[in-house]
C-alpha cells in the first residue's frame, strides 16, 4: 500500500525521468537545486501535469497512465485522487471562515455539514489553532494560514500527502511550529472519518531546501538534479554519506572524488591523497572522501623565510597548501575558500587573525586521518552523482 509512480515529462529542453515509491505512512523528503524538477515531479503525482510517459497508482489504484508519446492519457481527475497537495501558499478561501475552510474537503466527499463541522474543529484544536476557527484568512497570520491549510489537507483523511517548501515563506519562529506539527501529525495521522470506514495513513513526500526538514520530518530522503533521482535512501545514510556535492554543501561537509590507491591511501582527482582511520574499500575502488570545513587544520601563512623543508608537499597524506580567497562569516566563526579549490575551512575569528590569514596568502591546510570519512562511490539509477 502506497504511491508508486514511474513518470517522464519533457518540457522544453528539460526532461523529469524518476521512478519513485512511497509507503503508506512513510515521509520523503526530496531536496535538490532550483530547476531540478522537485515541483514538477509533485504536480505530475497530483495530476496537475500529464507526462508524456508514466503511471501513477496509489494504493493499488491507478490514477495515471501514459503509455507513450502520443498515446491517450488514462487517469482519475485531480479532485478524485485523494491526493493533498500544499506549497508555499496557504490559498485558503478567503471569503470562509478557518472552520469552514477546513470543513471544505469533508463536504466535497459527500459528509453533511454537521459532521463536517465536528472533524473541522478537531483538526483545528490539532493545529493548535482551536480559538481561531471563527476567524477569515485575513486575520491570520501567516503561520497560522499555513496551520490551518494543513488542517485542511488532512480533514479528507488523503491517501497522499505532498508538500511543496510549506516552511520556506514563513519566518523562522513560525516554521519551527509548523515543523513540529508536521512531525506529530505524520507520526501519529487520524486515519477515520466518524461512521465512514478507516483508511491508511498516508503516504507523504516533502520538497524542501531546508536539511532541518528532512532530519526531523523523514525516513528517507532523495536527491534530484537535473530531472532524475541521483540518491535515494534512509536519511542519516544520504546525509551522512552525501552523494553529490549539492547533498554534501547541504550537512557542511566537503566532498572529494578519488580511487582507493593503496591498502592505506585513497588519491582524489585533483592529486590530493587521503588516509583514514576506517578501513578502506579494495584498491582501485572509486570513492568519496569526506571531511567537515572545521576538521581542517590551517597552518601558519608560508614565506620566502619559511623553512622549505617544512613545506608540506602534495604526497605528504591529509596535506595540501592553497592560496586564501574569501572569509565570510560562519556558524563556528570564520568560512575560507580557497583560489580553484572546492574544499573550504571554517576557523574561530581569534584563530584566523592569529594566523594572519587574509585574501592571496598561502597556506597549509591539514587534516586528521579520523576526521575523514571514505565510502564506496556507487552509481545509483544509473547515474554516477557529480
Amino acid at each position: 500500500m502506497g504511491l508508486s509512480t514511474e513518470l517522464l515529462v519533457r518540457r522544453g529542453s528539460f526532461t523529469l525521468d524518476v521512478a519513485l515509491e512511497v509507503a503508506a505512512g512513510e515521509t520523503l523528503a526530496i531536496l535538490g537545486p532550483n530547476g531540478s524538477g522537485k515541483s514538477t515531479l509533485l504536480a505530475a503525482i497530483a495530476g496537475l501535469v500529464e507526462p508524456d510517459r508514466g503511471i501513477v497508482t496509489v494504493n493499488d489504484r491507478m490514477l495515471t497512465y501514459v503509455s507513450g508519446v502520443g498515446s491517450r492519457a488514462r487517469g482519475v481527475p485531480v479532485h478524485r485522487r485523494r491526493i493533498s497537495l500544499l506549497g508555499q501558499d496557504a490559498l485558503l478561501f478567503p471569503h470562509l471562515t478557518a472552520l469552514e475552510n477546513v470543513a471544505f474537503g469533508p463536504r466535497a466527499r459527500g459528509i453533511d455539514v454537521a459532521q463536517a463541522s465536528q472533524i473541522a474543529a478537531a483538526w483545528i484544536d490539532a493545529v493548535g489553532l482551536a480559538g481561531f476557527a471563527d476567524r477569515a484568512p485575513a486575520a491570520l497570520s501567516g503561520g497560522e494560514q499555513q496551520r490551518i491549510a494543513i488542517a485542511r489537507m488532512l480533514a479528507t483523511t488523503p491517501d497522499v500527502l505532498l508538500f511543496d517548501e510549506p516552511m520556506a515563506a514563513l519566518d523562522v519562529q513560525n516554521a519551527s511550529l509548523v515543523r513540529t506539527l508536521l512531525r506529530d501529525r505524520l507520526a501519529d495521522p487520524i486515519t477515520t472519518i466518524p461512521g465512514h470506514s478507516p483508511v491508511s495513513p498516508p503516504a507523504t513526500i516533502i520538497v524542501t531546501h531546508d536539511v532541518v526538514d528532512a532530519m526531523i520530518l523523514a525516513d528517507r530522503v532523495a536527491i534530484m538534479d537535473n530531472g532524475v533521482i541521483i540518491d535515494i535512501g534512509a536519511t542519516d545514510r544520504v546525509l551522512q554519506q552525501p552523494a553529490s556535492s549539492f547533498a554534501a554543501a547541504l550537512v557542511n561537509l566537503n566532498l572529494l572524488n578519488g580511487t582507493v590507491e593503496t591498502p592505506e591511501l585513497v588519491r582524489a582527482s585533483d592529486g590530493r591523497r587521503f588516509a583514514s582511520e576506517g578501513q578502506l574499500p579494495p584498491v582501485g575502488s572509486e570513492v568519496s572522501i569526506v571531511f567537515a570545513p572545521s576538521a581542517v587544520v590551517l597552518q601558519a601563512a608560508l614565506s620566502e623565510r619559511t623553512p622549505r623543508s617544512t613545506e608540506p608537499t602534495p604526497e605528504t597524506p591529509n596535506t595540501w597548501q592553497a592560496r586564501v580567497d574569501t572569509l565570510e562569516p560562519a556558524l563556528r566563526g570564520i568560512r575560507v575558500t580557497f583560489t580553484g579549490d572546492s574544499v573550504v575551512a571554517e576557523a574561530p575569528a581569534d584563530e584566523i587573525l592569529h594566523k594572519q590569514l587574509a585574501h592571496g596568502v598561502t597556506i597549509s591546510a591539514f587534516v586528521e586521518p579520523r576526521a575523514v570519512t571514505i565510502y564506496p562511490r556507487q552509481i545509483r539509477h544509473g547515474i554516477l552523482p557529480v
